[in-house]
C-alpha cells in the first residue's frame, strides 16, 4: 500500500472514530502512536509516514512529546480540513475493517497558506510537479562555497556519491521500484529572483542536506526554509568544526572528516539508507515491503 493509501487509512479512522452511536466529540480525539497503530494495522514506520503526510497537507495537528519512539510523534488530531478531506474519499458510514484499503488516497492540498518571499504561482506549481515526480529523489545540498573547513568541489562530490550508493542499495532491496537522484548543490541562475528559486529548490526537494561547519548565514537561511516548510534535513559539519547554534542543535547531525568522505557515527550507511527509504515513501514511490 503506498503511502497516500496509509494516510487515508488513517484520516477516516480518526475522522470516524466515535465513543458511540452519535458522539458529538466524532472526528475530534486525539491518539497516540501506539493507538494509531493498532487501530490502522500499520508499523512504526509506515505510521509515521501517514501522520507526516497527512500533517504537511494540514489535515492534522500533531503533539510531539520526549520518549515516543518508536513514534515520531506524541498524538494526532484531526484538522477542519481533514474532516473534509476524510468526507471526499470516505462515504462509509464506518472505518473500514482490518485489513481493508480506502477507496482513494489522501490528496495533496492546495497551496499553502503564506508563501516565500517574492513567490507566485508558477513557483508553486514547479514544486507540486516536482513532488508529484515518483521517477526521481531529489536531494539539495547548502554550503558555504568557500571555506577553510572542507574542499567545495570534494564535499559536492562526496556528498552526491553518497546519496547516488545509498539510493541503489535501497532500492536493489525493495523490487520493482525505478527512481534516479537528481542531486542539486543550491546556487542561484542568471535573471529571475535569486532567492526564489534557491527556495523553490529547497521546498521541492526529498532530502536537504546543509553544511553549517562556518556556521554561514545564507546557509543558516536555507536551513530555516527547509525546516519551516518540513523538508527532511540532514544537517551536516566537518567535525572539527564550531557546534551548531542551540536553536538547531537538537536535529540529527553527521560529522565527517576529510570533506565527506569519512563520516564519523559507525552506523552512518544504516542511518542513511532509512533516510532515504523514508523520503521514497512519503513522496509515494511503491517499494515493496
Amino acid at each position: 500500500m503506498a503511502v497516500r493509501e496509509d494516510a487515508a487509512v488513517v484520516l477516516l479512522f480518526l475522522a470516524n472514530y466515535e465513543e458511540s452511536p452519535g458522539d458529538v466529540k466524532r472526528g475530534r480525539y486525539a491518539f497516540d502512536g501506539t493507538e494509531l497503530s493498532e487501530k490502522s494495522r500499520l508499523s512504526p514506520d509506515r505510521l509515521n509516514d501517514a501522520v507526516n503526510v497527512l500533517e504537511d497537507n494540514g489535515y492534522v495537528e500533531t503533539m510531539k512529546f520526549l520518549d515516543t519512539a518508536p513514534y515520531a510523534f506524541g498524538q494526532v488530531e484531526l484538522t477542519s480540513r481533514g474532516r473534509v478531506e476524510a468526507e471526499r474519499i470516505g462515504s462509509e458510514p464506518s472505518v473500514p475493517g482490518a485489513g481493508q484499503s480506502p477507496s482513494s488516497a489522501v490528496a495533496q492540498s492546495p497551496i499553502p497558506v503564506g508563501s516565500p518571499y517574492g513567490f507566485k504561482d508558477e513557483d508553486w506549481e514547479q514544486v507540486e510537479h516536482e513532488h508529484g515526480d515518483t521517477s526521481r529523489m531529489i536531494v539539495v545540498l547548502g554550503h558555504q562555497w568557500r571555506s577553510t573547513c572542507f574542499n567545495t568541489d570534494d564535499l559536492r562530490r562526496n556528498i552526491g556519491e553518497m546519496f547516488e550508493k545509498t539510493l541503489f542499495r535501497v532500492l536493489a532491496k525493495k523490487k520493482g521500484a525505478h527512481v534516479t537522484l537528481d542531486y542539486r548543490p543550491l546556487q542561484g541562475g542568471h535573471g529571475g529572483h535569486l532567492f526564489n528559486e534557491i527556495a523553490r529548490d529547497i521546498i521541492s526537494a526529498d532530502i536537504a542536506v546543509f553544511d553549517t561547519s562556518d556556521l554561514n548565514s545564507n546557509v543558516m537561511i536555507e536551513l530555516g526554509v527547509a525546516l519551516t516548510w518540513g523538508v527532511r534535513c540532514l544537517p551536516v559539519r566537518e567535525a572539527s568544526a564550531a557546534k551548531p547554534p542551540s536553536d538547531i542543535s537538537g536535529q540529527t547531525w553527521a560529522e565527517y572528516e576529510s570533506s565527506g568522505s569519512v563520516w564519523k557515527d559507525s552506523d552512518h550507511a544504516r542511518k542513511l539508507e532509512a533516510m532515504v527509504e523514508r523520503a521514497l515513501r512519503k513522496k509515494g514511490v511503491p517499494l515493496a515491503r
